[in-house]
């Protein structure tokens, strides 16, 4: 009887094809994960400037006026501390912008109205000027290089801004 020489175990060929299928499907999740995280930070961004439509149309209500803007700041408050006047208090903490050391939002007041600007990361996003590329002319950088905002909020009283086409 010849007995046949039994081969456990896999060929270098088939390690490597298990090696590149194993590459392809984490680097399609990592794309996915930081495509959902750019999402979800957008989302907080548009849930913060609606929040404080809320507070600032609160603060045009005792005060018949929105709060001057002084560097993009709603009445020269820092994004973080609280927006008050005497012992009322509109938010316990102005809201920063999630990726904080990059871009910030701005307010703007303009006539009796005001608008809020921020920079959303998924350029995807219909609430984005789409066609080319369209952004506004207010800078969203909280340092170093301009980083033109992308979206903005408007009282209901003024008109949005002019899109800005750039190189």
């Amino acid at each position: 009887m010849i007995a046949k020489k039994i081969h456990q175990g896999f060929t270098l060929v088939e390690l490597m094809i298990v090696i590149v299928i194993i590459g392809i499907l984490t680097s399609i999740g990592v794309f996915a994960f930081q495509s959902s995280q750019k999402k979800s930070r957008d989302s907080r961004r548009k849930a913060d400037l609606a929040n404080i439509t809320v507070a600032l149309d609160m603060y045009n209500n005792d005060n018949s006026a929105f709060p001057i803007d002084t560097n993009g700041k709603i009445g020269g408050i820092e994004w973080g501390s609280a927006f008050s006047t005497g012992s009322i208090v509109y938010m316990i903490k102005l809201p920063k912008d999630p990726t904080d050391t990059k871009t910030k939002y701005v307010y703007e007041k303009s006539g009796s109205g005001y608008r809020l600007y921020a920079r959303l990361e998924n350029l995807e996003d219909s609430d984005i000027p789409q066609t080319g590329k369209k952004y506004y002319a207010k800078d969203c950088a909280s340092s170093g290089a301009a980083i033109n905002c992308n979206y903005v909020i408007t009282s209901s009283n003024i008109s949005a801004p002019d899109v800005v086409q750039l190189p």
